[in-house]
C-alpha cells in the first residue's frame, strides 16, 4: 500500500513539474510567440517626399531602429516633382509609392477623391486641432511649418514685423520668395495671402514686383542666401531661419503680427500599398507622434503636434503662433485661378 501512494505521488508530482513548464506567452508551439501583441512588424515602406532628405531620413532611421523589421526607400524632390512622377506613375496603372509628404494640400484632397489615399486615424491625434488634420482620416500633420520672414541682422537694423513691412524701397531688389510655381509651401502661401485679401491680398504682390522681388526656387536657397546678406529678407518656412540662427548664422525671424500662413504638409498613406506593408504604414504614422519622436521633431527645428515636447526649447508652440484663416475649400477651387494670376504678373519662370 505504502509503494503504491509513493507512486501517485511521485506521478502527479511529474505532472506538476510538466504543467509549470509550459509557456504562459502565447506560445503556439511554431517558435513565433502566438498573437501576443509583442509580434514582430514587418514590411517595406516606399516614401515620397518633398521634405529636406537629411531631415526626413534621421526620422526614418529612427523609426526603423524601433521597428528593425521593417525597411523603407527614400524619393525626394521638389513638391512640382513629386507630384509629377506620382501623375506620371497613376497614368500608368500604379504608383510604388506607399506614403506621400508634401506641400500641396490641394492635390492631397484630389487624390482622396479619386480614392487613392487609405484613410486611417491614430490615437495620438484625437486632441489635435482641427486646423491640423484632414477629411476623416485622409491625413494629418505630424508636426507644423508655416512661412514666416527671415531676415539678415547685419543689414536690416529695424526689423520688419509684417508682410507690408519688406514692400518698402528699402528691400528694392533684396527682397525674396520661392517661386510658387516650383514650390508647394509657396504656393500655399500665396493662396493663404490671396485668401485673405484684408491682410495681404494682390496688392502685396504687386507692391513687391514694384520693387524688383527676385524668385528662388526653393526654400533652403533662400535661407543661405539671406544668411550670406544676398538678400536682405525673405519668406520663408520658419524651421530654416530657426536652425540657421541656432547654429550662428547672422539671422532671426517674425511671425507676421497679421498672422502667419501654416503650410499643410499632411503625411498619407497611399490606396494601393499591398496587405503585406498596411501595418507598418500605421505603425509610422503612430510613430510621428510619439513623445522621442515629437521631441526630434523639435531638434529639427519644428513645431510640433505635441506642445510638451517644445517645453524648455525656443520652439514655439501652435498655441504660441498668430496663423491667418485658412479656407481648404477656398484653396480646391481657386488654386488654378490664383496660379495664372500669378503666372500672368510673375511670368512662368
Amino acid at each position: 500500500m505504502k509503494k503504491f501512494l509513493v507512486l501517485i505521488l511521485s506521478l502527479l508530482f511529474v505532472f506538476a513539474i510538466a504543467g509549470c513548464s509550459g509557456t504562459d506567452d502565447g506560445d503556439n508551439g511554431d517558435g513565433n510567440g502566438g498573437d501576443n501583441g509583442d509580434s514582430e512588424i514587418t514590411g517595406h515602406l516606399v516614401i515620397y517626399t518633398s521634405e529636406p532628405q537629411d531631415l526626413v531620413t534621421e526620422m526614418l532611421d529612427a523609426f526603423t531602429d524601433a521597428n528593425p523589421g521593417v525597411t523603407y526607400e527614400l524619393f525626394r524632390s521638389g513638391t512640382g516633382d513629386v507630384k509629377a512622377k506620382l501623375d506620371t506613375e497613376l497614368q500608368a496603372g500604379g504608383t510604388d509609392a506607399d506614403i506621400i509628404w508634401f506641400a500641396d494640400i490641394g492635390y492631397m484632397y484630389n487624390l482622396d477623391d479619386q480614392g487613392l489615399i487609405y484613410h486611417f486615424t491614430p490615437d495620438a491625434v484625437s486632441d489635435l486641432p482641427a486646423d491640423y488634420k484632414y477629411n476623416d482620416g485622409m491625413g494629418h500633420e505630424v508636426r507644423a511649418i508655416y512661412s514666416v520672414i527671415a531676415y539678415n541682422t547685419t543689414k536690416v537694423s529695424d526689423p520688419p514685423k509684417d508682410w507690408k513691412d519688406i514692400t518698402t524701397e528699402d528691400y528694392r531688389s533684396v527682397v525674396a520668395l520661392a517661386n510658387p510655381n516650383y514650390s508647394g509651401g509657396a504656393f500655399t502661401t500665396l493662396v493663404g495671402h490671396i485668401q485673405n485679401e484684408d491682410l495681404v491680398g494682390w496688392d502685396w504682390y504687386n507692391d513687391l514686383k514694384a520693387i524688383d522681388v527676385k524668385m528662388e526656387q526653393s526654400n533652403g536657397t533662400l535661407s543661405t542666401k539671406v544668411a550670406s546678406g544676398e538678400y536682405e529678407a525673405v519668406v520663408v518656412v520658419d524651421y530654416l531661419p530657426r536652425n540657421a540662427k541656432k547654429e550662428g548664422s547672422p539671422v532671426d525671424y517674425v511671425y507676421p503680427e497679421s498672422g502667419a500662413v501654416m503650410i499643410p504638409t499632411p503625411l498619407c498613406i497611399v490606396e494601393t500599398i499591398e496587405e503585406d506593408n498596411i501595418d507598418a504604414a500605421k505603425a509610422l504614422v503612430e510613430f510621428m507622434f510619439t513623445v522621442d519622436n515629437q521631441k526630434l521633431f523639435v531638434e529639427q527645428g519644428y513645431v510640433p503636434m505635441n506642445s510638451d515636447a517644445a517645453e524648455g526649447t525656443d520652439v514655439p508652440t501652435i498655441e504660441d503662433i498668430t496663423v491667418m484663416p485658412f479656407d481648404l475649400d477656398f484653396y480646391v477651387e481657386n488654386a488654378d485661378a490664383i496660379r495664372a494670376e500669378y503666372v500672368r504678373i510673375f511670368g512662368a519662370e
